[in-house]
C-alpha cells in the first residue's frame, strides 16, 4: 500500500542520468511524499528544486536517518517476533516465534558460512531450543553434501523450493543432527532462504510426531523465508546508510542511491509482510477444516457493510484486512479446543472468545497494518457495553470494531460447527441480529447488513 510510490522513485533513478531533475525527487525534496502526483511538478519547479539538493544534501541525510529510524531490525522483523532486545540471539526469537506459530516441536535457521578452507557450510544461526549461542558455527553440514537440508538449500538448481514430509525415515539422504537432537524427528517442511537466484540459507519446521504439512502451512513457510530474507537485506541497507550520513562531507549521489535502494527494499519488504498476513490467515483457517475460508469471508462481508455506509476506500480496505486478520491469534489456541465436537465449558470458551487479542501483539510490529488493531481488538466489544475486552459501549468502540463484530456474528451464525445443529439461513440470522440491534449490535450497521443481496458477499 504505502510502499507504491517507493518503487516509483527506484525505477525513476534507473531511468533517468539526472536523478536531482526527476520529479519524484521534487516529490521527496518538498516532504509531501505520495500527496503530489508527478503530473503537477512543472519544469519550472523542478529546476528550483534540482538546485536545492545539489546544494544541500543535508535534506537528503535527514530523508536517510529517517528511514533508518523507521525501520530498525526490530520494525523490519518484528512481524516473525523478532526481539530487539536479544542482542545475538535475534535469530533465536524468530525461531522461537515461528515454531509456536507453526505449532512444531522445533525450528531452525541454517546460513550459507564460508570456512577458512573456502568450503561452504550451512551453519546453525538460529533455533527454538534452548543452545548455547557460542556453539552455533560449530552446527551444520556442507552445503553439497549429500543430505536433506543441501538438497532444499540448492533446491532452485533441481526445480523445486519447499520440501515437506510426514515421514522423514522415507527421506533417502536423511541424516540426522545430533547435537540439535533430530533424532527425535518424525516430520521435517523446510524452505530455502534466497534473494533472486543466490541461497543464503535454510528455514527448517520440525515436528517430533508424524505430522502433515498442508499447502497452507507450505506458502507460510515461503513468505515467512521472504521475510526474514529482504528483512536482512534492508538491515545491510540500513548499516551502510548510517555509515553515509555519518561522513563530514557526504556524497550527492552516493546519497541519492542508498536512499533508492533503501525505498526499492522497503517496497519488497511491505509487499512480503501483506502476504505474510494473508498466508497466515489462510493457515489458520485451514488448519481447522471447518473454518476454512472463513477469514476470507469475513473480511468480504465486512467491505461490503463498509462501502454500503459509504466509507471511503482506504478505510473499506483496512475493514477488510482486519477482518482476514481477525482470527489471527487461534494459532494460539490448542487444537482441541477450536475442533471439539461436545459443548464447550466455560473456560474454553473464553479462550476461544479472548483470541483476537492474541493477534494485536504480531499486527502492532508490522508497519503498514498498525491501523487495523484498534478494529481487530475492538471486535469483541458490544454496543450496550457487555463485551470485552475493554467494556468499551456505543460509539466509543471503533467502527471497524463494530463492523467486524457483525460480520463474525453473521458468519457464525450461517456456517457450519461441530458443537451446535444446523446453520441458520440468511433470513433467520438477519432477523437474529436485528432483534439484537441496540444490546449486542450498532443498529446503523445492521441497518447496512439488512441492504446487501447475500448473493454479493456468500
Amino acid at each position: 500500500m504505502d510502499n507504491q510510490p517507493a518503487k516509483s522513485a527506484v525505477n525513476a533513478h534507473a531511468t533517468n542520468s539526472d536523478p536531482a531533475r526527476d520529479p519524484i525527487e521534487a516529490i521527496y525534496a518538498l516532504n509531501i511524499g505520495d500527496f503530489v502526483a508527478e503530473s503537477f511538478i512543472s519544469d519550472e519547479l523542478l529546476d528550483k528544486i534540482s538546485h536545492r539538493l545539489a546544494d544541500d544534501p543535508g535534506k537528503l541525510r535527514a530523508q536517510l536517518e529517517e528511514l533508518i529510524h523507521i525501520y530498525s531490525i526490530d520494525k523490519t522483523l518484528g512481524v516473525l517476533g523478532l526481539d530487539a532486545q536479544s542482542g545475538f540471539l535475534i535469530y533465536d526469537s524468530i525461531a522461537s516465534t515461528l515454531a509456536r506459530m507453526f505449532q512444531v516441536d522445533a525450528c531452525h535457521l541454517f546460513q550459507i558460512a564460508t570456512k577458512d578452507t573456502g568450503e561452504q557450510t550451512l551453519s546453525l544461526t538460529g533455533t527454538s531450543l534452548d543452545l548455547d549461542s557460542s556453539q552455533r558455527w560449530e552446527i551444520g553440514i556442507a552445503a553439497k553434501a549429500n543430505d536433506f537440508l543441501s538438497d532444499v538449500y540448492r533446491g532452485f538448481e533441481r526445480g523445486f523450493e519447499t520440501m515437506a514430509h510426514s515421514q522423514v525415515s522415507k527421506i533417502p539422504n536423511w541424516n540426522p543432527i545430533a547435537r540439535i537432537g533430530q533424532q527425535a524427528t518424525r516430520s521435517i517442511m523446510a524452505t530455502p532462504l534466497r534473494e533472486g537466484h543466490k541461497s543464503m540459507g535454510v528455514l527448517v519446521f520440525e515436528s517430533y510426531t508424524e505430522t502433515e504439512f498442508p499447502p497452507e502451512l507450505v506458502e507460510l513457510a515461503k513468505v515467512s523465508a521472504r521475510v526474514f530474507v529482504t528483512g536482512m537485506r534492508l538491515q545491510q541497507l540500513v548499516a551502510e546508510a548510517q555509515e553515509k550520513v555519518s561522513q563530514t562531507r557526504p556524497d550527492l549521489n552516493g546519497l541519492l542511491n542508498m536512499r533508492a535502494q533503501i525505498t526499492e527494499s522497503i517496497a519488497d519488504l511491505g509487499s512480503h509482510q501483506q502476504d505474510f498476513v494473508e498466508a497466515l490467515s489462510m493457515a489458520v483457517d485451514a488448519r481447522h477444516n471447518f473454518t476454512r475460508g472463513h477469514s476470507k469471508m469475513v473480511g468480504e462481508l465486512a467491505r461490503c457493510i463498509a462501502e454500503e455506509l459509504e466509507l471511503n476506500e482506504k478505510t473499506s480496505d483496512l475493514i477488510y484486512i482486519a477482518g482476514l486478520l481477525g482470527s489471527l491469534g487461534k494459532v494460539h489456541v490448542p487444537r482441541e479446543i477450536i475442533s471439539k465436537k461436545d459443548s464447550l465449558s466455560p473456560s474454553e470458551w473464553d479462550r476461544l472468545r479472548d483470541h483476537p487479542n492474541v493477534g494485536v501483539s504480531l499486527l502492532v510490529k508490522i508497519n503498514f497494518l498498525s491501523e487495523v488493531v484498534p478494529y481487530v481488538h475492538s471486535q469483541n466489544e458490544r454496543w450496550d457495553g457487555t463485551g470485552s475486552p475493554e467494556g468499551l459501549k456505543g460509539r466509543s468502540i471503533p467502527l471497524g470494531g463494530r463492523i467486524l463484530a457483525v460480520a463474525n456474528a453473521y458468519y457464525a451464525m450461517t456456517q457450519e460447527r461441530p458443537y451446535r445443529g444446523e446453520p441458520m439461513s440468511h433470513e433467520q440470522a438477519l432477523k437474529t441480529l436485528q432483534d439484537e440491534a441496540d444490546s449486542k449490535w450498532d443498529p446503523l450497521i445492521i441497518g447496512a447488513l439488512a441492504k446487501i443481496p447475500p448473493d454479493s458477499f456468500r
